[in-house]
């Protein structure tokens, strides 16, 4: 037996029997709902304003997947994402730490996972939208992006996806809507090429017959500052622009000032929301065997911190709603890549406890 595997299962032994009772809620914030926060330049934040706090969200966990390594161990162990036990206290603490929306990977692959288990879950207050993953979809057929939409096969997977999730999730009642409007996010539009506007334009259209006036948001933002087809979108964000430099989280996030000032600036021209992204840290190295990482993102939990409140500062107004804002954080639960705030042996709360004390928990 290899080390990892001996490891593996040592944890799970351990955790096994904790499983059935899960971790409670952390006690510190439990009386907690104060919403009196200051950015990174010490000014006060309004505390009318409702921030939305969007979280990635992976529903694909089970053995196999843990086999394949880590680089956070999660309080929870080695849980499977259908354990609805895993899935209720991973809501009571999206609750408890100001996490509104579980932004969920989706690939028609994961159907039976999301509509078996998070969908059939009690998620409390805890709402649920979808990021369409262009590049899981793409990867094994097409290879790695940029994605030529003058290619058929493309251009309709990507319509007939689109389709589908309207038909199957948007109706659900812990879908996550904004002024009536469903909330889809779709990753790496900024690898979009060819007739992907027109792409747009028509799933659009078929979402209209559908009766649904979606709230689409493009994964568009990135250091290149192509503006082409933002304005398709009803807002841009990011998954994460971690490149590979600089590898301290603190100084990322002065970088970040100068991407974020730039594309906020823009969209707003354009009358496009803009939804800036924080990462708590990055390390994909427990996959070297099967990809190409890059160099770490590492930093304190006050460096984190920093993050936060200097994303915080970037924060635009929905359209048509002035008290509205919006704010993504990746990740939940990205375990292979170490960017999750779920609590962790490696973490504890230290990283989730960051985000109701810049964001609030309203």
């Amino acid at each position: 037996m290899n080390l990892r595997k001996w490891v593996r299962n040592l944890v799970i032994s351990v955790t096994i029997t904790s499983m059935l009772t899960l971790v409670p809620l952390n006690p510190i914030f439990a009386e907690s709902n104060n919403n009196s926060v200051t950015t990174a330049t010490g000014n006060p934040v309004v505390d009318n304003i409702d921030n939305i706090v969007y979280c990635d969200y992976y529903p694909w966990f089970n053995n196999a997947v843990w086999e394949k390594g880590h680089s956070n161990t999660p309080l929870l162990g080695f849980y499977d994402s259908l354990d609805s036990r895993v899935l209720q206290q991973h809501s009571a603490w999206a609750n408890q730490f100001g996490i509104d929306v579980l932004k969920v990977e989706y690939v028609p692959s994961l159907d039976g996972r999301i509509q078996n288990g998070i969908l059939k879950t009690d998620l409390g207050n805890t709402k649920v939208c979808l990021m369409y993953d262009v590049l899981a979809r793409y990867i094994s057929s097409k290879g790695r992006p940029p994605y030529n939409f003058n290619d058929p096969e493309i251009y309709n997977m990507f319509v007939n996806d689109i389709n589908h999730i309207a038909d199957t999730y948007f109706s659900h009642p812990n879908y996550f809507n904004i002024n009536g409007r469903p909330v889809l996010w779709i990753y790496i539009t900024r690898e979009f090429c060819g007739n992907w506007k027109h792409a747009i334009n028509q799933v659009r259209q078929d979402m209209n017959n559908k009766g649904y006036n979606v709230y689409l948001v493009g994964d568009h933002v990135w250091w290149d500052y192509d503006y082409d087809g933002m304005d398709l979108f009803d807002a841009v964000s990011t998954y994460h622009v971690y490149a590979g430099a600089p590898q301290n989280t603190k100084k990322f996030a002065d970088r970040l000032k100068i991407l974020y000032s730039k594309w906020k600036q823009v969209a707003q021209s354009k009358g496009v929301d803009f939804i800036p992204g924080a990462l708590p840290a990055y390390d994909d190295t427990c996959l070297a065997y099967e990809r190409n990482c890059i160099s770490p993102l590492k930093g304190s939990v006050e460096d984190f911190n920093y993050m936060l409140k200097v994303v915080s500062e970037y924060l635009d107004p929905v359209n048509g709603a002035e008290n509205l804002k919006q704010v993504t954080i990746a990740t939940f639960n990205e375990n292979h890549e170490g960017s999750g705030v779920e609590p962790s042996q490696e973490w504890d709360y230290t990283r989730i406890e960051q985000i109701p004390k810049v964001f609030g928990n309203n």
